[in-house]
């Protein structure tokens, strides 16, 4: 059923409130993240920054897969971020439209307006370069048929948000017993 044209339902304003109220979450998560996410780059410097003294106690495989478990820990950390970031802003950004659209000017420019809604959105996504102007285009049809649209994007990404970090520090701990499990026996 589309909700063009239909006023949010009461149900849909609790919904929108309580994944909103999920995802204010993401920043604390992206923050924490910078922190591990700058700890096993310390670990990757002074490995590197050591590197004869390690070779000396530790195997040739087991550095090998430790120093890359580590960088695809660190990929894996600076795509959390970079989803937290992403939500963050989306966030403020959505917060401060919506606060705009049931101000009395926002109300006020909304009556005035006379574009049809799915015109909006063309017009809107026009000036992003592919594919952005079509994922920017397939979001709006997506907002004017479905209220909680954005709202369902934003779970969806912390969703993924929590994946890569949880991902991240399964990397860097697996990085870590490759390293102990490589150490030579004297």
């Amino acid at each position: 059923m589309s909700d063009e044209g239909q006023p949010m339902k009461p149900d849909q304003v609790f919904k929108k409130f309580a994944w909103r109220s999920v995802v204010s979450v993401a920043p604390g998560l992206e923050r924490s993240t910078t922190w591990t996410i700058t700890g096993v780059a310390a670990i990757v410097a002074l490995f590197i920054g050591n590197l004869d003294a390690v070779s000396k106690i530790v195997s040739s495989p087991g550095m090998r897969w430790s120093l890359l478990l580590l960088a695809a820990s660190l990929l894996a950390g600076a795509i959390s971020k970079q989803i937290g970031m992403a939500l963050e802003s989306g966030l403020a950004s959505v917060n401060e439209i919506e606060r705009l659209l049931t101000s009395k000017e926002g109300e006020s420019l909304m009556e005035k307006m006379s574009i049809e809604p799915r015109q909006l959105t063309k017009e809107l996504a026009e000036p992003f370069l592919w594919p952005m102007s079509r994922i920017m285009d397939k979001s709006g049809e997506e907002g004017i048929v479905d209220h909680l649209s954005t709202d369902k994007r934003f779970i969806r990404m912390f969703c993924w948000q929590i994946y890569f970090n949880l991902l991240h520090g399964a990397l860097a701990v697996s990085a870590i017993v490759a390293l102990a499990c490589s150490l030579k026996v004297t």
